[in-house]
């Protein structure tokens, strides 16, 4: 089982890490949109109603979230660092991110995951997120919401 044992904002020295995590081709697929990394860096660094923190496991980073701020409702997007997944490190971040006294002023959390992600949505959903819907809406992607 995963072990989280801390979190940090992500630094501009991290974004190494991360270009490593796009190379592999799910990554790349799924968040292309944060492509050119360092051009999506100083756009979200910026911004206050962003937060992209970094998840270990001791020294090993374990995964990365995004976080936007809209009033108390907080929408998250997720990285798991490939060579890690699948052994419960989406979720145990998630859990641990809810569950921040630092985040106790969001109310809502949603994720906006493709229809034919899988494996997020088994990840959301073991962390607690549900979906009102049984279809993807019109853009392919499922909606899931956690009231904290």
């Amino acid at each position: 089982m995963a072990s989280i044992d801390r979190f940090r904002f992500l630094e501009e020295s991290e974004l190494n890490i991360i270009e490593k995590w796009f190379e592999n081709e799910n990554v790349r697929e799924r968040m292309d949109g944060m492509l050119p990394l360092h051009q999506w860096y100083a756009r979200v660094i910026n911004d206050e109603s962003n937060a992209v923190m970094m998840a270990y496991d001791q020294q090993l980073p374990a995964g990365m979230a995004v976080i936007e701020f809209v009033e108390d409702k907080a929408y998250i997007g997720l990285i798991v660092n490939p060579q890690q997944h699948l052994q419960g490190n989406g979720k145990t971040i998630l859990r641990k991110l809810i569950d921040d006294p630092n985040f106790a002023r969001v109310s809502e959390w949603a994720a906006c995951i493709e229809e034919d992600n899988q494996i997020s949505l088994s990840c959301f959903k073991a962390a607690g997120f549900t979906s009102a819907e049984t279809e993807p809406g019109e853009d392919g992607f499922f909606t899931l919401t956690l009231r904290h």
